[in-house]
């Protein structure tokens, strides 16, 4: 028999092993909430997205970098915020901007009072920003409750295809675009479920508004963005009423406004000369089917990206080449063909990513596609479509298997993060400078000569003209086929060369550099100027004078106000070349003079 003591002691440790189990059940119950779990969720983004751009934030400025950042004028400017937004489209071409990213720049305007030209600053910012891209997707994707919507966005958040948008300062263009599209998303939903269409959801509409109009003011490839609010419709299966699609409208009347805009500006603005990318309707359509596919196959196989991709020589005689277009059309007919029996999510899928990308695939005028047709920013946004379909199906396998098959597909949804995230980061590494980027470009792509370019005018900055005039030379033999659609950027790379066989001495070759340079595009007053200078060291003054004048005529001609490689004004170049002029005129005097006593006979 127990003892009265004995019993109380069995009795006080039952109750207090129920008290600690109870207090274990709650602590479980606390760590396995909804709220806990979407927090970690936040936390796991945001953590692992940082510590893979870690190289990206290090980095400094790349290529266009200078032209949106360190030399533009509007940023340091005492009123630099009122020409941001009231400068006309011409000073804005002048300068080399795009007219239709005031936002962004205004953004650097607001960086740049920060802290001035720190580039950590930029990149931190552009890095925080996609961050918050991922984690307003994640909040998209659960409102449209689509299957691993987290997955979605930490592939999203981790993926190296992203790395050019983030890591490129100029690509601030994208994430802040991406940003307010996601918002404008998020409040239109907020209207467009609402049934009663109450004052709450009006105001959510009207907000929506707003936002879209600020994502196309941070880049006009969201013009898109309405037709996905009708394949949301559609994939979730809301009826597609009259009253609907009235709501759609005005976001499909500002979108195809600011399309219509940047395209007219695109072909209107020229820069140095009238580029003709001769491309007819069936070589675009081949261009864009063999984009499409690459794209993908960037996506799920992401290996040696590059900051410019090989030029692919386009044949529309060629009967096997219009097989990129034709699968992906087949893909899609068979998408729609058996949604009744896969469901709607694959053809969703396919056409979000194609629409998406509709602006970027060659049917209208890119200037890029002068030295790539491709580029992996242009599909930051676009990716997410195929990226949702594999995280769905993901989700439906997870959900038919069994306890172990579970886990390994766990541990394989954990190391893909892991190798993504690794890419990235490797990937990031090639942004650190202009030397890093084009050195990485011209690893992957020997043909590149906008690499070649780059790094002979590097080199140049550094005193080392004969490496320059190699990569110089090469990038002249890599862009003949530039000639006849861009013959003034053709020109410039033997402007380049002559340039830098006058630092090293010799005067009689850059003067053939520079007279080619001038047969293939004679309106280059900086060449006309350079010839010049060489034809007067050389004594033949009065062919120095010719190529003086005529640059004076064109300087005077120009639209632009500023020249960038002298970096002087258009006012103050005149000036210099009319003292050029002047010095020119003394010189073949004094030569003049000279002549004469030399014929004087000898008494």
């Amino acid at each position: 028999m127990f003892s009265a003591k004995g019993y109380n002691h069995a009795h006080l440790w039952l109750g207090a092993k129920g008290t600690e189990e109870m207090r274990m059940k709650k602590i479980v119950d606390k760590i396995s909430s909804p709220r806990t779990i979407f927090l970690a969720g936040v936390v796991v983004i945001i953590v692992a997205c940082f510590v893979t751009y870690i190289p990206a934030i290090r980095g400094g400025f790349i290529w266009e970098d200078v032209l949106y950042v360190t030399v533009n004028p509007m940023l340091t400017a005492p009123h630099g915020l009122y020409l941001i937004w009231f400068s006309s489209v011409q000073q804005l071409d002048s300068l080399g901007l795009f007219p239709t990213c005031r936002l962004v720049y205004t953004t650097f305007w607001i960086e740049h009072h920060l802290w001035g030209f720190n580039p950590m600053g930029y990149h931190a910012v552009n890095v925080a920003i996609h961050i918050t891209n991922a984690l307003l997707l994640w909040l998209v994707l659960r409102r449209m409750s689509i299957p691993g919507a987290w997955f979605v966005s930490a592939v999203f958040a981790l993926h190296p295809v992203q790395v050019e948008s983030v890591a490129w300062i100029t690509e601030l263009k994208n994430t802040l675009m991406m940003f307010f599209a996601l918002l404008t998303v998020l409040c239109w939903m907020k209207s467009e479920f609402d049934d009663k269409l109450s004052r709450k959801a009006l105001l959510f509409y009207a907000s929506s508004l707003l936002l879209y109009a600020l994502a196309l003011l941070g880049k006009s490839t969201a013009c898109t963005l309405p037709l996905a609010f009708i394949l949301i419709l559609w994939f979730k299966h809301v009826p597609l009423t009259a009253k609907r699609l009235l709501l759609i409208v005005p976001f499909l009347t500002m979108g195809i406004g600011t399309g219509l805009y940047t395209m007219r500006w695109q072909i209107s603005s020229q820069g140095m000369g009238i580029i003709n990318l001769g491309l007819s309707p069936a070589a675009k359509l081949i261009i864009a089917g063999r984009a499409l596919w690459f794209y993908l196959w960037k996506l799920f196989w992401p290996v040696n990206l590059t900051f410019s991709y090989p030029r692919w020589h386009v044949d529309p005689t060629s009967i096997w080449q219009y097989a990129w277009p034709v699968s992906f059309v087949i893909a899609i007919f068979l998408c729609g063909l058996w949604r009744k029996r896969i469901g709607r999510a694959p053809l969703a899928a396919l056409l979000f990513f194609a629409l998406t990308l509709f602006p970027m695939l060659g049917f209208f005028y890119i200037f890029t596609f002068i030295f790539s047709f491709v580029a992996d920013h242009y599909q930051y946004a676009a990716c997410i479509g195929p990226i949702a379909l594999v995280a769905a199906v993901g989700v439906a396998l997870f959900g038919r298997s069994g306890k172990n098959v579970k886990l390994v597909i766990i541990s394989m949804a954990g190391i893909l993060l892991l190798i993504l995230g690794t890419l990235t980061y490797q990937q990031c590494k090639a942004y650190k400078n202009s030397d890093t980027i084009w050195a990485d470009t011209l690893k992957k792509n020997p043909s590149s000569w906008l690499a070649h370019g780059s790094i002979g005018v590097s080199l140049c900055a550094q005193g080392e003209y004969l490496k320059a005039l190699y990569h110089f030379e090469e990038g002249i033999k890599f862009s003949s086929y530039m000639k006849a659609i861009y013959p003034s950027k053709y020109a410039l790379s033997y402007h380049n060369a002559g340039s830098a066989l006058l630092k090293l001495g010799r005067l009689n070759e850059a003067v053939v550099y520079y007279q080619k340079s001038l047969d293939i595009w004679e309106y280059s007053a900086d060449v006309h100027i350079m010839l010049g200078g060489v034809l007067a060291r050389q004594g033949n003054t009065v062919m120095a004078k010719v190529h003086i004048l005529r640059a004076l005529e064109i300087t005077k001609e120009r639209n632009d106000s500023f020249s960038q490689i002298f970096r002087m004004s258009k006012d103050q170049l005149v000036e210099e070349l009319q003292k050029e002029l002047k010095l020119l005129e003394e010189q073949k005097r004094d030569i003049t003079s000279s002549q004469k006593a030399q014929e004087l006979p000898i008494k």
